[in-house]
């Protein structure tokens, strides 16, 4: 271990310590579980959570439609960013209908798909529509951001438009795909779980903490939290260490 790997999980280490003893005392000051329970009423939460079969129903649940939610917008995200990016009038076509996608808040389009979807459905089909935009452009921006040098070059050798997109483009925008896969998984975990609350599927993550929300279990809430943000950061942490070796190991070649 080096000295910079140290350093870094020192500073991470400190981070949490000044985090939890700030927790602890706001608690104090606040000295009311329902608003602020302390770091140890949540931990022991935490700790009587990941004990129940139930709990991790409902996780396993919500990870499926995380997982479903990704690859799909990935597969689909990257055939319609490779469209946008090679032909203008693709482009031209969606651009508009993907800038309102953008400014749509996330809880109107949750709402209105409860008319169309069942609850298990909703939060796949709110996840892959605000999403989808994130990863249509970071294909599209790689195909379009190539280095101009490269392609003097291709039409100095007559490149074809199939060599020039086979040994030019495609290379160029592989590390895009990868860096708006990595920003996608990162947007799926939010919007699922936001669509879960909402739409209430029978067993879903977001159910349950609607549903301890109701009974002012501030506690159990903050606790399935704690338990979401820490599988999320660990997964895209994972996610984010393969994509920069992949876009590493592109560039060495």
């Amino acid at each position: 271990m080096n000295k910079d790997t140290i350093k870094k999980i020192s500073v991470y280490c400190l981070s949490l310590i000044l985090f939890i003893s700030l927790w602890c005392i706001l608690s104090k000051l606040i000295s009311s579980s329902l608003i602020l329970p302390g770091p140890a009423e949540v931990f022991s939460a935490l700790g009587s959570l990941v004990i129940k079969k139930s709990f991790w129903i409902n996780f396993l649940n919500t990870f499926f439609r995380v997982l479903i939610s990704f690859l799909i917008t990935v597969v689909f995200g990257t055939l319609i960013g490779l469209l946008t990016g090679i032909n203008s009038f693709f482009s031209n076509l969606l651009k508009f209908p993907l800038s309102v996608i953008k400014v749509t808040p996330v809880l109107s389009v949750i709402l209105i798909a409860l008319f169309w979807f069942k609850s298990n459905t909703v939060p796949v089909f709110v996840c892959i529509l605000m999403t989808l935009p994130v990863m249509i452009n970071s294909v599209q921006s790689g195909f379009l951001k190539c280095d101009e040098k490269l392609l003097k070059m291709s039409s100095v050798y007559k490149f074809t438009d199939k060599q020039i997109l086979r040994y030019i483009k495609i290379p160029n925008a592989i590390p895009y795909f990868w860096n708006g896969a990595l920003s996608v998984f990162g947007l799926t975990w939010k919007v699922v779980i936001a669509g879960e609350v909402i739409s209430l599927p029978s067993k879903a993550i977001g159910t349950y903490l609607q549903q301890e929300h109701i009974h002012l279990e501030t506690s159990n809430v903050i606790a399935a939290t704690l338990f979401l943000v820490t599988v999320s950061f660990i997964l895209e942490m994972i996610f984010s260490h393969a994509v920069k070796k992949i876009n590493g190991n592109k560039n060495a070649a």
